[in-house]
């Protein structure tokens, strides 16, 4: 057996990063069954992978796999909820498994729902695919979804409705003490810490349109950071900078904004960008680099990374079509992407793949 024939049978597909007339080509990660390949997340070290497979059949899948450079370093493994059971292809009775970010000490935080029930806080080892709650129902019921980890690892940030539409929320991660930062009767998503954990990004649902918010950790005091018409949403923090997708033109029209993170000073990076299934802008781990796809058709088989400020642009063109969901880490001084695609404008299901571009920047 020839060495990719080798690595196919374990689900595992290695193509290299061979440049055929300047179009890259990307180690694919393959998974059990049929489904779209999601919202790809890393690990803080750049050796883990997590995934989602959407099954389109009252499930999402998640996974993850150990990556070493551009190449899986095993098979993916599917991440379980308690009481769903263990099916290989969305066999879990509905399990709805989303939003993964990561704890420092390569544990993987999420949100799952099994069967339509509420949606709550879920952890996993990298060693083991069975997840273990987070919260218990005695301490906070209701939903809790947009899991997000201090750099640190010291505090999580989450959303829950139990007193209203949706409030930001802290754990600490020693005590196990909640606290309540928010109180509104809007509705409040996806939280992102700052480097020194000292201050959370938010979005607020108000007056028919989402924007930007920051709120101090520690304080509980609450400012501005990007608003206008249409949404704001989905923001990261890019070094002194707040990246963020912005609707503003009109309804399934993104483009790709910064503003100060002081507040203030928006300004568009790139216009009719295709939107992330539920990831926020890829920022690079030095915090100069975001990474983008097209929405338009001409366009979407390349991946775009620009410096934040402007200064530079790189295209990188790939052999597949409606690229998206692009997450970039940087392990053992390489620079790697991660994103997913059609193989071709007429393929079913959207593939995985990952990328060495250190060379790029």
């Amino acid at each position: 057996m020839n060495v990719q024939r080798m690595l196919h049978s374990i689900g595992v597909t290695a193509l290299g990063l061979a440049l055929t007339g300047g179009v890259a080509s990307a180690g694919q990660i393959s998974f059990d069954g049929d489904g779209h390949a999601e919202t790809p997340t890393w690990s803080l070290d750049g050796k883990f992978l997590a995934f989602e497979v959407n099954r389109f059949a009252g499930s999402i899948d998640m996974f993850m796999v150990p990556i070493q450079g551009d190449v899986a370093g095993k098979s993916p493994m599917k991440l379980t909820l308690p009481g769903s059971g263990g099916g290989p292809y969305g066999g879990g009775g509905g399990a709805v498994v989303v939003n993964s970010t990561w704890h420092p000490d390569r544990i993987v935080v999420f949100e799952g729902s099994n069967q339509g029930g509420d949606y709550r806080l879920y952890y996993a080892q990298t060693t083991a695919g069975n997840a273990a709650e987070m919260i218990p129902t005695t301490d906070l019921s209701g939903n809790l979804t947009f899991p997000a980890v201090s750099p640190n690892g010291m505090v999580m940030g989450f959303i829950a409705n139990a007193t209203g539409n949706g409030d930001v929320y802290t754990r600490d991660t020693t005590s196990g003490k909640l606290s309540q930062l928010t109180d509104t009767r809007e509705t409040e998503a996806f939280p992102q810490f700052s480097k020194d954990g000292k201050n959370l990004l938010f979005t607020r649902k108000q007056s028919g349109s989402e924007d930007v918010f920051l709120v101090n950790v520690g304080t509980e005091e609450t400012k501005s950071i990007a608003s206008g018409s249409g949404d704001q949403t989905r923001p990261n923090f890019a070094g002194d900078k707040v990246v963020y997708y912005d609707g503003a033109r009109g309804e399934g029209i993104w483009d790709l904004a910064a503003a100060n993170a002081s507040g203030g000073g928006q300004t568009i990076l790139a216009r009719d960008v295709r939107l992330p299934t539920r990831a926020r802008p890829a920022v690079s781990a030095d915090g100069n680099w975001v990474a983008y796809s097209y929405a338009d058709p001409t366009k979407d088989h390349k991946i775009v990374l620009q410096k934040v400020d402007g200064s530079k642009t790189v295209e990188i063109p790939t052999n597949h079509k409606a690229c998206g969901d692009p997450a970039l880490t940087e392990a053992g001084g390489r620079v790697i992407l991660a994103y997913t695609a059609l193989p071709d404008s007429g393929a079913d299901w959207r593939k995985l793949h990952v990328l060495d571009v250190t060379d790029k920047l």
